[in-house]
């Protein structure tokens, strides 16, 4: 992609263009400063927790083989959808199918979902 600037007489004027380049970069170095100099502060639980629960969207679920998870799971499926038992170490790309009609999908390692993953279910459809 071309940068094209014309001064007032019409001409392409490559000071204006460099100029035009050095400012463009100049505020994308100080929005990355923004980002990379005002550390997040510190956030406990009880922190989390404090205030309306229906006003936060979190993944609360952890360890499949723990509470409230392992009490709720109703089917996993691999990425084929072809059914996988639920054990306490389960590993792979599953969906997991809860009792409460919300589906945990994304990538599971000994037990735990890391990395990206998605819930949906109708109770977050409504927020």
């Amino acid at each position: 992609m071309a940068i094209v600037m014309e001064s007032d007489r019409g001409e392409i004027n490559a000071e204006n263009i460099a100029i035009r380049v050095a400012e463009w970069i100049k505020s994308c170095e100080k929005t990355l400063d923004f980002v990379y100099s005002n550390a997040p502060s510190e956030l406990s639980v009880l922190d989390a927790l404090q205030g309306n629960p229906s006003l936060k969207i979190c993944d609360p679920y952890g360890y499949i083989s723990e509470e409230p998870l392992t009490k709720k799971v109703e089917s996993i499926e691999n990425e084929n959808g072809k059914p996988v038992k639920k054990t306490a170490n389960i590993s792979g790309d599953l969906t997991v199918k809860l009792t409460t009609g919300e589906e945990l999908s994304g990538r599971w390692v000994d037990g735990r979902r890391e990395g990206q993953g998605i819930i949906h279910g109708q109770r977050l459809d409504k927020i």
